[in-house]
């Protein structure tokens, strides 16, 4: 069975999934994930859906969203040819951070996604992601740009790119010395990323 197959077995099995009160109550979609699961080297992992998530039923289409499409097509790459999901698949009310309970119920799923997709490189969106992933209570600031390996999976945390937005792009240099790291370890041919580069 191909991945991407087994992948929309995997999201039929979460459609309805009803294991959270509060989110089913607040969601309007069940945000699995998007991407091209024959293709991608590449997992991004972010927090939770926002509200345009929720209602586009797709993972970072927001601002940040198209922050973090201009950081892939700097090494060559495109939004389909990644696979982008979040820690919990419903958004929280009033885009607060995922309960204990709600990421448990999810982490049976999101394993199973990278079981699937078994991506070179997963990179943690933010702080809560990350923390999460490593299962570690260090800040963003520390473990930013390192790659770890957890249970055979190569982890690099990285900020969230909203931060991009809240200081006026003064940290974007940080982002593409990790996206430039990024692509050493995908192998990216050169000639692509600069193709890419044109197009911004």
């Amino acid at each position: 069975m191909s991945k991407t197959d087994r992948l929309a077995d995997l999201k039929k099995e979460y459609t309805s999934c009803a294991l959270c009160k509060e989110l089913v109550n607040n969601r309007t979609n069940i945000v699995f994930g998007v991407g091209d699961p024959e293709k991608c080297k590449l997992v991004i992992i972010g927090e939770a859906p926002g509200y345009y998530e929720d209602v586009k039923n797709e993972p970072f289409v927001g601002k940040s969203g198209q922050e973090l499409n201009k950081l892939l097509a700097s090494i060559g790459l495109s939004r389909d040819e990644v696979y982008i999901t979040n820690t919990i698949l419903c958004r929280p009310p009033e885009n607060r951070n995922p309960k204990a309970e709600e990421l448990k119920n999810c982490r049976a799923r999101l394993d199973k996604q990278i079981e699937i997709l078994n991506p070179r490189l997963v990179i943690t969106l933010g702080n809560f992601a990350t923390q999460y992933m490593l299962d570690t209570k260090q800040g963003i600031t520390k473990l930013r740009g390192k790659v770890v390996e957890k249970n055979g999976i190569q982890i690099m945390p990285m900020f969230h790119p909203a931060t991009i937005l809240y200081n006026g792009g003064k940290n974007l240099h940080i982002f593409e010395e990790d996206f430039n790291n990024v692509a050493e370890i995908l192998k990216l041919p050169p000639q692509k990323r600069e193709q890419q580069r044109t197009l911004l």
